[in-house]
């Protein structure tokens, strides 16, 4: 147990403040980014906010939503995957109160990052080696 947020591209996702299982939440996320869905439109087209839009009313979002638990739940987030790239798409909540410090500037705007599908899958058997985790 401890804390974490996750880093990318100088964004982040989560919170440190909330108290959480490593394997059971921090793990999980990375899980979730591993096993990131295809997509098949041109997405490059679109802005950061009519992605998000696109995925908030797409029929199937579900899909594609990041569920993550607790230190993640001040967001709604999407990821996909495309040609060995895992994106990421987000903001803040805004139906809420927020209750963490590290949360209270970071504004409304959409974030959106990439990683590389087998950059993610390294950090996640770093992590899991560190913490002399069994899979």
């Amino acid at each position: 147990m401890g804390y974490g947020k996750l880093w990318i591209q100088n964004e982040f996702y989560g919170t440190n403040q909330d108290f959480i299982y490593f394997q059971g939440y921090l793990i999980s996320i990375i899980d979730e980014l591993i096993n990131a869905k295809t997509i098949e439109f041109e997405f490059k087209k679109l802005t950061k906010s009519e992605l998000f839009k696109y995925f908030e009313n797409y029929s199937n979002r579900f899909e594609y939503l990041i569920s993550g638990s607790t230190f993640t739940d001040d967001f709604i987030g999407y990821r996909f995957e495309k040609s060995g790239i895992i994106y990421m798409i987000w903001k803040l909540r805004n139906d809420q109160e927020i209750l963490h410090s590290d949360l209270k500037n970071y504004g409304a705007d959409v974030k959106f990052c990439l990683a590389k599908k087998m950059e993610v899958i390294n950090i996640k058997s770093e992590l899991i080696q560190k913490a002399h985790i069994k899979e």
